[in-house]
């Protein structure tokens, strides 16, 4: 694998490429932005760690650049500048087509550039059967408790998949959904999510517990007119009243196609399934689109809410979220919640439902009812 580094400070250049070729990887250096377009003449790279402040040529110039020259190769961007700058610039290199897969504020420890040369090798590696480990049974569903914030009771939980790999451990969707998407296996992992979840929806029915449970869909899925009676004869089947489930859409997806997805939206409501807007504020939906689906809930995008404490922008926008929410009858659902500030500043605000670590991460069956029992007797 070949990595190229662009950063007009020498010394960085010169650890970064320390670090690579540690790894195996074959580096090359600029300090000079004006010499990358000829070196990706004759050199051609894998990974490309690029600082945005370079005299001559700025970032911008530079990932239009490399929209034209380089758009395979995993790009990571540093800077010194603040965190909405790199995260402008991020979004702007995503939608050059480009593949960012990191964003490093300087200065970079050797730790960070450690981590980052970790994920982006894994992914790199030789591409594993994804149907094999999908029909073998090594996909799994871990929960995520969603609480109520007025009264810390548990309103239910999201069903997020994660894969059981036999060599490299519990991997997230950020490790497999790229690959099982490209495979073409997305239907046969989303088979497996809403199967799966009915399942445990009905374990949880016949114990008492009351609680919904979410599941994750794609653009590709929502297109399947036929989804809503899948759902709702599954549901029949197991004995799980359709109001425990909740279909969650990112408000990217939704918008794909507006009347295809209010269809399939709308019969799900129609069969008393929920259906939540996730990631709100990431997507591009017009004020009129929201209006129009039949969204019951809507998920504040974790970004915003992580960096509440610190950003008063971030709060400006998570506040004017909830209003919108409230204001057309939904409910809303803080996701990334990590720290009692923010749950505190979610609780002052009048937000319906909090999700994130500070309650609970991800888990499995067995350990939800654990963290279950012991939330109660809090």
């Amino acid at each position: 694998m070949r990595l190229l580094i662009i950063d007009d400070e020498e010394d960085i250049c010169d650890l970064v490429a320390e670090i690579g070729e540690r790894r195996g990887l074959e580096a090359r250096t600029t300090s000079d932005a004006e010499n990358v377009q000829q070196i990706l003449g004759d050199f051609t790279p894998d990974i490309i760690m690029m600082d945005l402040m370079m005299p001559g040529i700025d970032g911008v110039e530079l990932l239009r650049l490399l929209s034209e020259k380089a758009k395979n190769a995993k790009l990571c961007l540093i800077s010194g500048s603040d965190s909405r700058v790199l995260n402008s610039a991020r979004r702007l290199g995503s939608a050059h087509g480009l593949d960012v897969v990191a964003a490093l504020e300087k200065p970079l420890s050797i730790q960070t550039l450690n981590g980052f040369f970790d994920s982006v090798t894994n992914t790199n590696m030789q591409a594993p059967d994804h149907a094999a480990a999908i029909a073998s049974g090594q996909f799994t569903l871990h929960y995520q408790p969603v609480i109520e914030i007025a009264t810390r009771r548990v309103k239910g939980v999201e069903a997020l998949a994660r894969w059981q790999h036999p060599e490299r451990g519990l991997l997230l969707p950020d490790e497999f959904l790229e690959q099982v998407t490209n495979d073409g296996l997305m239907q046969n992992l989303t088979d497996f999510v809403i199967q799966t979840s009915v399942r445990q929806a009905a374990a949880w029915n016949q114990m008492g517990e009351k609680m919904t449970l979410a599941m994750n869909v794609t653009a590709s899925t929502l297109l399947d007119l036929a989804l809503p009676d899948k759902i709702a004869e599954l549901c029949k089947q197991h004995g799980v009243p359709p109001e425990m489930l909740i279909l969650e859409v990112t408000e990217t997806e939704a918008m794909r196609d507006v009347t295809r997805t209010m269809d399939v939206l709308l019969r799900m409501r129609l069969r008393n399934i929920g259906v939540s807007i996730d990631d709100f504020g990431t997507g591009h939906s017009s004020l009129r689109e929201l209006q129009r689906m039949p969204f019951s809930e809507m998920k504040i995008d974790k970004s915003f809410v992580i960096d509440m404490a610190r950003s008063k922008d971030s709060t400006v926008i998570v506040n004017s979220i909830i209003d919108l929410g409230h204001n057309l009858g939904l409910k809303v659902i803080a996701e990334g919640v990590e720290d009692a500030r923010a749950w505190e500043m979610l609780h002052e605000k009048g937000c319906d439902f909090a999700q994130g670590f500070y309650m609970g991460r991800p888990m499995t069956s067995a350990e939800f009812s654990i963290w279950l029992d012991n939330w109660r007797k809090i």
